[in-house]
Parts: C-alpha cells; structure tokens; sequence
C-alpha cells in the first residue's frame, strides 16, 4: 500500500559542529592503510622521490574532490551526502546505484576489514588465535554500532578524542624516527636512493598507475562527513571548510610518515616488509618499538571503525527515504534521536561478512566502484551551477578543476581495470545487479 504523501518523515537533529566534522574525515581517511600500503607502494616504484611526489599529488587529488563535495555539501545540506548529490543531479536510479554499492560493497566490506585487522593486531598483543580474532572483530561491530545507535554527541566526542590520538600518534611516530636517525650509511641518504624496477613491470606509467591506486585507497574517506549533512548546525559553512582542512591535514601526515619511513628502509628493504611501520620501530628501538607500533595501530584501527559506522549508517537511512519498501529503515530512534535500524542493518551485514571470512576480495573493486561515482560526482558541479542554487563554497577556478578532477577519476577507474581487470569487472556487474533491485522496489517516494 502506497504511503501518502502528506506524511513527512522526521529529520536527525543537528548537534555536530566543524571540529566534529573534521574529526569524522581524520578518523576515517587514517586507518590502517598507511601502516601498510608503503610497502605496496615501494614495489612499483622504487624511488623515494616519486613515491613522495605521487603522494603529494594523491593528496591533491583528494583536495580537488573535497572541493567538489564541499560545493554540493554547501548546496544540499542533507543527510546522505554522496546519494543526495547524484539524486539531485541524475535523479534516484543513479543514486539508488551508488546506495546499492556502497551498502553491499564498500561499507560493509570497510567496515569488516577494519574490525578484522583491529583484531589481528590485537592477536600479535595478546595471543587470542584465529577464532579469538573473528570474536573480537564482531565485538568491535557490535559495540561501537550500539554507542552509535545510543547518540550522534555520544559517538562523535568518541571520535573526536580518536581523531586527536591518530594526529598525535602519527607525529609522535615520525618525529621519533627523524630524531632517531642520525647517520646513513652508503653515498646517499636512503630517502635518495633509488632502485631498478621490479622485474616483471612493464613501465613507468604501469608503475605509476599501480602504485596510485592503493595511495588512493588509503586517502578515502575524505567526504564521509557529508554523509551527516542533516546534522550540523551549521552546514553550508562549516562543513565545506571542514571537509577541505581533514583532507590538508591527513595529506601533510601522510608525507611525513612516509618521509620518515624512508629515513630507515631503503627501498629494496621496504618492499620485504609486511607491516612497514612496525618493522621501521623495530630496527631503531628493538622488540619493543613493534609494541608501540601495534598500540599505534590499534588507536588508528578503533577509531576509523567508529568513524565507518557512524557515515555509513546514515546511506540506507538516505536511501529508505526515498522507496516507500524500504521506509522502516528510515526509523529515527525516539529516545536517542539515531537512525538506529540503519545502523543496525550496516553492523549485521558487516558481521555476516566477518563470518563468511572472504571480504577481503571486496577490497580489489573498491577502488573501481568508488571512483566510478567520484567522477559523477565532479561532472554534477556542472549540472548543478546551471541552476543557479546559492552556494556558501564554490569550487575556484571553474570549470578547470572539475573537469581536472573528472579526468582523474576516470584515469583512476582506467588504472584499476588496467591493473585488476577481473577484480574492476566483477565491481562493475554487482553495480549493475542493482538496477533490478531498483526496479523491484520503485514506488511513490516519501516526502
């Protein structure tokens, strides 16, 4: 039965401010990617300097995408973020498509994984074993989703202390290893040196763009605040802002560990290393610099998971508002003011996920899927200046970065399918698996 029109759904109440904002993206974008994905990074391309640049340029390509999300952010200051902006600008098929993905997809799969190495690392701190690990994963889940469910300033000072321990534990990290090393060995220092290619590459491009995706990867999470647009005070001001200062931030920590890894590895060693930053503490400072390294992680683990929950559980809440078969999920707690049930069916979803034990294929098409709607979401700037909305951000220079930023993300999507193309292919048929779900639920949208 069709649910009349007249009924309007209530709204999350707006309590979050800029630092909480900023807060949420530090949270996500550092979680564990860059105690790791160095090592990835140094075995396409073995020379300090350009593994440094395409940071830097990693990092202004997250910049330019911050910008554009900050404009529509500023425009429609809802709930939802990346889905409220491609329904507004392709209408509720697309952005049911990008609901669709993120939710079977991307969030879970994040939100599992991260559980999952946050229980891994604990394992190598106290010796729980491989069932022990699966029960701590699903505990983390199911406790941060109920602090979640139990109030929006509850999870978000939560974060807020999280996010300054990450900021914190990344500069104590770095100036510990600069302070540490006080002499080279060989002619030059190791961030100068440089090694062949890895047998097996192709060429420099090939190199470039294997290594771009996994940087990539871990500077996600730069428009997650966006998802809570209908919870700030103040949105249309302090969430642009915010949104483009997490993305600075993150990009000068993300060289600096980088810089200062490079202080103590040389390249040929950092592509042996599975667990970079601990192995880097560990030939400074002994056994017990892995100790400290893993309580780093931790920190970093636990907060991102948070940060993950709480976004994430705001998508199916977006998405239930406008498909009147999916309006239970669009519940509002009474008490806490939460969209609980969101929230609860995120949390089951990514426990199914820890369970089943194989997200972490998952994690090959992210990057695919990810900035296959990045890119829609760059050309929408130009739909949306064509009406002429009242904006408190723009993107400078328009229309050159977002049309620079569209080219990136479509070079971004070419390198995945160049790099991994089953892993892209099957990303892009579960992103087409949607359409008919889409269909089959399609009825009158819910004011």
């Amino acid at each position: 039965m069709a649910i009349p029109q007249s009924i309007h759904l209530p709204d999350l109440k707006r309590e979050l401010r800029y630092w909480d904002s900023v807060a949420i993206s530090i949270g996500i974008i550092i979680g564990v990617g860059i105690f790791r994905v160095p090592t990835e990074v140094a075995k396409h391309v073995a020379w300090p300097l350009m593994s440094l640049g395409i940071w830097v340029l990693a990092g202004f390509i997250s910049l330019l995408g911050a910008m554009c999300f900050a404009e529509l952010a500023s425009k429609y200051p809802h709930t939802g973020g990346t889905y409220v902006f491609l329904r507004e600008a392709y209408g509720k098929r697309v952005a049911f498509l990008f609901g669709w993905t993120e939710f079977a997809i991307l969030r879970a799969g994040s939100i599992a994984a991260v559980a999952y190495i946050f229980a891994a690392y604990l394992n190598r701190l106290i010796p729980i074993g491989p069932t022990g690990e699966k029960n701590i994963a699903i505990m983390a889940i199911g406790v941060l989703t109920l602090v979640n469910i139990l109030g929006v300033r509850l999870s978000s000072n939560i974060q807020n202390g999280f996010s300054i321990l990450k900021v914190l534990t990344i500069l104590a990290m770095s100036i510990a290893i600069l302070t540490a090393v006080t002499h080279q060995t060989g002619n030059l220092p190791l961030w100068l040196q440089k090694s062949p290619l890895p047998s097996g590459s192709h060429s420099w491009a090939y190199a470039f763009a294997a290594a771009l995706v996994p940087i990539m990867w871990t500077y996600g999470g730069w428009h997650e605040s966006a998802f809570m647009a209908g919870e700030f005070r103040d949105t249309k001001r302090e969430l642009p802002l915010s949104i483009v200062t997490s993305t600075l931030v993150v990009m000068a920590l993300y060289v600096l560990i980088n810089f200062a890894y490079f202080q103590v590895m040389t390249p040929a060693e950092m592509t042996q290393s599975k667990a970079i930053a601990a192995d880097s503490f560990t030939k400074l400072f002994g056994r017990s610099g892995s100790v400290i390294v893993i309580a780093a992680v931790l920190i970093s683990a636990f907060g991102a998971l948070n940060s993950t929950i709480m976004t994430g559980g705001r998508i199916p809440f977006a998405v239930a508002r406008d498909h009147e078969k999916l309006v239970w999920f669009a519940g509002i707690h009474p008490q806490f003011a939460t969209p609980h049930r969101s929230l609860f069916l995120n949390g089951i979803w990514a426990v199914l996920l820890v369970l089943w034990g194989t997200f972490e294929q998952l994690l090959f098409f992210c990057q695919f899927a990810q900035w296959l709607f990045f890119g829609l979401i760059g050309a929408a700037i130009f739909i949306e200046r064509k009406k002429k909305l009242k904006a408190h951000f723009e993107v400078p220079f328009y229309p050159w970065l977002p049309v620079l930023f569209v080219i990136v993300a479509a070079g971004i999507c070419f390198s995945a399918v160049w790099y991994a193309p089953k892993a892209s292919l099957i990303g892009a048929v579960l992103i087409g698996a949607g359409l008919p779900l889409y269909d089959g639920l399609r009825g009158k949208a819910v004011s």
